[in-house]
């Protein structure tokens, strides 16, 4: 192009070009020769090759002279490239034909996989699910809905629940008004049908529970759903209208030539689907016909669902256990669309008509042409149906506050876990605030130890021995605090509550009373049920001491304590613990022991980590229920778990010993094996030897457990 602009642009060219046409300065001829128009007095100037003229005459088409070569070269190579294209296409064709096979089989499969795909999209916009698929000629679905609704995507799309085949049913009579969805019914079974022939995902509710009451017992039975549509093979069907005038097919006739084809080719399994069966002409002649064909279709193992109008065909569920009947819901003089299995639908023509404007004079003539048991059964069955709709809406009712109850469950476990997470937090922080006192206490009492080693003697045993009484009182006081002890002491008043008091005076067997006891005031006013400490013993009364406040009783206004009379029956020791007159608790015998040695001796040593002395001779331990662990008929491991459980839990007790109970066996086996682990063991045990006599014998082991040192 920039040679051309400069052939043109030269002086010796201006002048010689036509240019007053207006057209364009380049233009294409004979399959791409490029010309410029020339004027006709120039053409055998020398300008170039002449391709072509105008139709005045007056402009010549010029291919100039300078570029005839190139363009030449240009033609060469388009011809040889036409030829190697040629030559591409041919290699192309060949190899082809040679792969012929291959890639038939490729498209086939190509086909088959987009073919699945579609299947797979179109299941998603149906928001489908897939059956299960037998070949007993069972369909069984919830909330099926027909395919081209939910495509159109319309709100409200009424779900039906299908059954056919199942429990010895098969046939379905569809009944109900006209336009009130049986037709649809049928159509969504035979689309339901060839849809899971064609594996697509069916519109319908995905494997749920259903419960059902059991009319016999009355309760719940609690039953898996699962979609389940069969393959059937094949699907016949009598929907519409073939009459025709050409044919000379009446609307009966029509009907006949259909029903001949579907009893010519139904089998086992097959489903036959057909509106209004034995219409058309005499209805007892439509009845008799439409009933022939239903048993002769089921006598043949096939699956048939019909819609009717027939009285006498609804009332086939009743005498042949192979019909199912089910009836189109219609509510306040409109259809709902909703299946009602069970149920007998009524026509409701003159409902219908109504509703289609028909005049109301024409309906009124109607009504008072009906016999008076047909408007009486239209009567009964608009009756039952209202009274079932409202048992289905309090139905749904119930359904919802059950759904409600179990939501308020659920929420009330939430908040109680999360009560109980608090409860457990706050015992945390009480245990570990109790477990800081309890160190202060601790404390006080190595101090106390480190005193009585730097300084044994009797006076200071004996401060000590009250320094300790504080401790003590003061942990007691703590504990109380604690919520778990807190808890118990609150369970154990309450016990103490229940239980009677009885005066002294009315008791058969008078107790031992001494100064120190504790009683319960029984007598009505402000200090009953309080506890008080004997101070002095009288022949009919007795001065006590409540709350530091001395007081004089009378034999019948006192009693024994809650736990004094449950010690009396056996379940401790009758609450008499021995105080002092100033109601402190009074020492136990061993620190009774330990204070008449100091008298006698003018001095007492304690060491470190020793037990309570008498005499220079240790005061055993004894066995009782709570130190022994039983382990008889366990093997070694099963012991062996027994003892450590047992060791923890007395491990930090002033003497932590246990006995372990295993028998003599008839070799003793396991007492052997028991003692070679004690023997071995380094982390709990620090002496163990046979029990005394006393406490058992050979048995019973004694183990002394290692004391933990803070």
């Amino acid at each position: 192009m920039t040679k051309l602009e400069t052939i043109i642009a030269s002086p010796s060219m201006k002048n010689k070009l036509a240019l007053e046409s207006g057209g364009p300065i380049f233009s294409e001829v004979n399959g791409g020769r490029i010309v410029i128009p020339v004027q006709d007095a120039y053409k055998n100037s020398g300008v170039g090759i002449m391709h072509d003229v105008s139709r005045s005459g007056k402009t010549v088409f010029v291919e100039p002279t300078e570029i005839v070569g190139p363009t030449n070269e240009m033609k060469q190579v388009e011809v040889e490239l036409r030829q190697e294209e040629a030559k591409v296409w041919r290699q192309l064709t060949e190899e082809v034909i040679k792969h012929r096979d291959d890639i038939e089989r490729s498209v086939s499969s190509i086909v088959q996989i987009d073919l699945v795909l579609a299947r797979m999209r179109l299941g998603d916009l149906l928001n489908g699910v897939i059956p299960v698929v037998k070949d007993e000629g069972v369909m069984s679905v919830r909330e099926a809905k027909h395919p081209v609704l939910v495509l159109r995507e319309l709100e409200d799309i009424v779900g039906n629940d299908i059954d056919l085949g199942d429990n010895g049913n098969q046939g379905l009579v569809l009944t109900g008004p006209n336009s009130g969805g049986k037709t649809v019914i049928l159509k969504l079974m035979g689309l339901f049908a060839y849809m899971t022939r064609d594996g697509i995902p069916l519109p319908a509710a995905p494997a749920c529970t259903s419960i059902t009451v059991d009319e016999e017992t009355g309760g719940e039975i609690m039953e898996e759903v699962v979609p389940r549509v069969d393959y059937f093979d094949p699907v016949l069907a009598d929907i519409g209208d073939i009459q025709s005038v050409d044919g000379d097919l009446s609307t009966f006739s029509g009907h006949m030539l259909v029903c001949r084809e579907v009893l010519a080719n139904s089998k086992k399994n097959a489903l036959v689907l057909m509106d209004e069966l034995g219409s058309g002409t005499d209805p007892a002649q439509g009845v008799a016909i439409a009933q022939a064909l239903l048993e002769a279709l089921l006598e043949r193992g096939t699956r048939v669902a019909i819609t009717t109008h027939y009285m006498e065909l609804k009332q086939l569920a009743a005498s042949d256990d192979r019909f199912e009947v089910g009836g189109m819901q219609f509510v306040s003089g409109r259809p709902t669309y909703k299946l009602l299995p069970g149920t007998v639908g009524e026509s409701y023509a003159l409902a219908v008509a109504e509703r289609l404007n028909l005049p109301q004079s024409v309906i009124q003539r109607a009504n008072e042409l009906l016999d008076s048991e047909t408007r009486q059964m239209g009567d009964l069955i608009r009756d039952l149906e209202d009274q079932k709709a409202l048992v289905d809406a309090q139905a749904l009712e119930l359904e919802q506050k059950k759904k409600d109850m179990a939501r308020l469950e659920i929420e009330m476990q939430a908040q109680r876990e999360k009560l109980e997470a608090k409860q457990l937090s706050a015992r945390r922080d009480e245990a570990r605030k109790f477990a800081a006192k309890l160190e202060e206490k601790e404390n006080i009492l190595e101090d106390i130890l480190q005193r009585l080693k730097s300084d044994p003697s009797k006076k200071l045993l004996a401060r000590s021995w009250d320094d300790i009484r504080f401790v003590r009182r003061d942990a007691l006081n703590e504990a109380e605090n604690v919520p778990s002890v807190m808890k118990r002491l609150q369970k154990s008043a309450a016990a103490a509550a229940k239980v009677e008091l009885v005066p002294l005076s009315e008791l058969r067997e008078k107790p031992d009373l001494k100064v120190g006891d504790t009683l319960v005031i029984c007598k009505k006013g402000a200090f009953r049920g309080k506890e008080g400490i004997i101070n002095q013993l009288g022949s009919n009364k007795i001065q006590l001491s409540v709350s530091g406040v001395p007081v004089q009783m009378k034999m019948n206004e006192i009693a024994l304590p809650a736990s004094a009379v449950q010690g009396e029956n056996g379940n401790n020791d009758g609450g008499k613990r021995q105080r002092n007159a100033d109601g402190s608790p009074e020492m136990s015998k061993i620190a009774r022991k330990a204070m008449a040695e100091a008298e006698s001796m003018g001095e007492t040593r304690i060491n470190e980590g020793s037990s309570a002395t008498s005499g220079g001779k240790e005061v055993d331990v004894g066995r009782l229920d709570r130190n022994t662990v039983d382990v008889r008929g366990c093997n070694l491991e099963e012991a062996k778990r027994k003892c450590q459980d047992k060791f923890s839990s007395v491990m930090m007790s002033k003497r932590p010993v246990i006995y372990i109970l295993h028998g003599h066996g008839t070799s003793g086996v396991l007492k052997q094996k028991i003692r070679d682990w004690l023997k071995r063991d380094r982390e709990w045990v620090k002496s163990y030897k046979a029990a005394s006599r006393e406490d058992g014998g050979d048995a019973f082991t004694r183990v002394e457990l290692k004391k933990i040192k803070f």
